[in-house]
């Protein structure tokens, strides 16, 4: 990403002058310019939003309005789909784990398209919601190239059944009375290289061959924000067509990594064996940096004075919560405000309420005026599940 859209950087000028930091701000034509590249590689595939990467209500309708399913890993993401206006045919759910308890809860709210993760899970789906739409998703046991944590593809990794279990899987979901629409795979996230979607290509194409026909082929997400589309998005395309089958893509971070920043003001300089910028945002807000090693660019929304490399440093008493490593940044004075980059993803939908610090404040530049998507919460809400005394 080489920086922030001119117009988009004006407007968090506007925005600090009316709000606290830190916030989270999201550009909606950065959003609707990736869904469209997105259409455009893939112009017959179905697209469902990985919605853990960002699942503000007012994103999620304008996804609808732009044609987007969604794809869901909780109980509760479905709820969200289905308040945000998407329909049961719309929403996917996946996941490792559905209790007896959730499964009693989906037929309840009614059924989405459900994604079937191991041999136990098919069983239960059968038996608790007999004749469901449910895709198998696939462990291909490849080494993709990316972090531990986000390597899904992996034969050590939780998720999936391993090739050579494909059949037994099968087996069970039939004879359960489940229709199976087709076979999932997902590598892993923030994939770089279009020779892991190859390999994963190359192991559904056999498995399709040889347990097919299906109606479904549904090859994930993960796009790594620097990917080439264009180089992949043939090959995807053609197995599709040489299978007969509809395509289905989860994309998440892709979509709205690089609409999103965090706000944060600094508030000092610190020096021990590093050199320190103390910010009021920190783990609680952006965890990504800590949980995955994650790098994200950092841009100042001021001029400052001479350049000095700095360690971005949050409020948490943790010696890991540092934002950034080796920045080079205008010297700033006390309050000006810096935006963390690539924040849209992943960012507030992992923020915590760790050392009781409320979520933050969440807003949308719509091109003509700040809409806000969620408010800061408020400390006493903390305290609402609580009992206490007086």
């Amino acid at each position: 990403m080489s920086g922030l859209n001119p117009h988009f950087k004006a407007a968090l000028q506007s925005a600090l002058e009316r709000y606290e930091t830190p916030f989270y701000a999201y550009d909606l034509a950065s959003i609707q310019a990736r869904v469209g590249a997105l259409r455009a590689a893939f112009p017959k595939a179905e697209v469902f939003f990985a919605m853990k990467a960002n699942p503000r209500l007012g994103i999620l309708r304008r996804l609808l309005g732009w044609g987007v399913f969604l794809e869901a890993v909780s109980v509760g993401e479905v709820r969200r789909a289905y308040a945000a206006g998407f329909k049961r045919t719309e929403v996917l759910l996946n996941g490792p784990v559905k209790t007896p308890a959730a499964l009693a809860e989906l037929k309840e709210l009614g059924v989405p398209l459900l994604g079937l993760d191991s041999l136990a899970d098919a069983e239960r789906v059968a038996r608790h919601l007999p004749g469901s739409h449910v895709l198998l998703r696939v462990n291909p046991d490849l080494p993709v190239v990316t972090h531990d944590h986000l390597a899904t593809g992996r034969g050590e990794s939780k998720f999936g059944v391993l090739p050579q279990d494909v059949g037994q899987a099968l087996e069970i979901a039939r004879a359960g009375g489940l229709d199976v629409l087709g076979l999932h795979v997902h590598l892993g996230s923030a994939l770089e290289h279009p020779e892991d979607f190859r390999a994963g290509y190359a192991v559904m194409e056999r498995l399709y061959q040889e347990y097919g026909p299906f109606e479904v082929l549904n090859l994930g997400g993960g796009f790594g924000l620097g990917l080439d589309l264009a180089a992949l998005a043939p090959e995807a395309l053609g197995l599709a067509e040489r299978l007969g089958v509809e395509l289905w893509l989860e994309p998440g971070r892709y979509l709205v990594a690089e609409a999103g920043v965090l706000v944060t003001r600094t508030w000092g300089t610190k020096q021990t064996r590093r050199n320190f910028l103390l910010v009021d945002a920190g783990m609680s807000h952006l965890l990504r940096p800590m949980l995955y090693g994650a790098e994200h660019p950092v841009e100042p929304l001021y001029a400052g004075g001479a350049p000095q490399t700095f360690d971005l440093a949050g409020p948490a008493c943790e010696s890991g919560d540092i934002l950034a490593r080796g920045l080079t940044l205008p010297t700033p004075q006390e309050g000006d405000a810096l935006a963390i980059l690539q924040a849209g993803a992943y960012g507030s939908s992992m923020s915590s309420n760790y050392l009781d610090t409320p979520r933050p404040l969440e807003l949308l530049w719509t091109g003509e005026e700040w809409e806000v998507l969620r408010q800061r919460q408020s400390w006493e809400s903390l305290l609402l599940e609580e009992q206490s005394e007086g």
